[in-house]
């Protein structure tokens, strides 16, 4: 780069600084309005990305709870214990006996005991947990398993494969969704930014008009709000990250308070290339809102 050229590019960010600084308030609420628009975005990002995350993790953690019939002597429902383990679907059986699972319960729920004493000691049967193999872990050989249950005598279990299913199944109508708001997200982020931004090349149009005169170009005279969208976009960014990192970690505290996070698992923050995606967006955003404020309004200009 020669020194002209150097000189040049340093007039223009000297510009763009002071008019920065000049209209600060201005420029503030440009990059408020983009750090709103990429805070939602990243939160919606977010929250499917971990609940992907946590569909996952099921999936690849199935679970079934079969229910032993009462009359069954303890004997036989350690046979069938040993029975179901050898099959080749099975990863891991846990035997868990009617004072386990009373146990568990009363632990977990206060003041239950008088109404398992009401119900008797039939009220929590004895189960199998029976974890399966990951390749065992889709819908059709979930079913395919059950059924070999119950053909053993499990009159009653519980694997939530439907609702696993459904889950998924609204998980893909939110993506398709979140595809159509990021959108309209994006082109209402752009107007507002678009014309916060026309307001400030309104406060600089005597400056532009003299410019025009001496025989200045149109990109010579556009570069410094340009310059000016990418730094907005930049701030914009900046503080959605920010802020997203403060809702990640509120969210993780109160999860974990909760317990919630032993059941759907850690809570996931965007990686860097999702939050160099979003500073990019956030940038090109302010750059794109510039160049149409600025271009429109040299149109406008006698």
């Amino acid at each position: 780069m020669n020194n002209s050229n150097l000189d040049l590019l340093q007039h223009i960010m000297r510009r763009a600084l002071r008019s920065i600084w000049e209209n600060l308030y201005l420029n503030a609420v440009a990059a408020g309005v983009i750090a709103a628009s990429l805070l939602l975005l990243g939160v919606y990002v977010s929250t499917l990305l971990n609940l992907n995350s946590i569909v996952d993790t099921w999936n690849k953690d199935t679970h079934i709870s079969a229910y032993f019939d009462t009359e069954l002597s303890e004997q036989e429902k350690l046979s069938m214990r040993d029975q179901i383990f050898a099959m080749p679907q099975t990863e891991e059986v846990r035997y868990v006996s009617q004072a386990d699972a009373r146990n568990w319960l009363t632990k977990r729920v206060e003041g239950i005991e008088d109404t398992l004493e009401e119900l008797g000691d039939d009220a929590l049967p004895a189960s199998l947990e029976i974890t399966l193999h990951q390749n065992s872990s889709i819908a059709s050989e979930i079913e395919k398993f059950a059924q070999e249950l119950r053909d053993q005598g499990f009159n009653e279990l519980d694997y939530g494969v439907e609702w696993v299913e459904k889950f998924n199944a609204f998980l893909q109508l939110l993506q398709m969704l979140g595809v159509l708001l990021g959108g309209l997200i994006l082109i209402a982020a752009t107007f507002l930014v678009t014309n916060t931004v026309h307001l400030v090349v309104y406060n600089r149009r005597h400056e532009m008009d003299i410019a025009k005169l001496v025989g200045a170009s149109n990109l010579f005279i556009i570069l410094p709000f340009l310059f000016e969208g990418v730094v907005q976009g930049l701030v914009g960014s900046l503080t959605a990250i920010t802020g997203l990192w403060v809702i990640h970690q509120t969210l993780a505290i109160r999860l974990q308070e909760a317990l919630l996070l032993e059941i759907a698992g850690e809570l996931h923050f965007l990686n860097t290339q999702q939050l160099l995606l979003l500073s990019i967006v956030g940038i090109s955003l302010g750059f794109l809102a510039a160049f149409i404020a600025s271009t429109r309004f040299l149109r406008q200009a006698p």
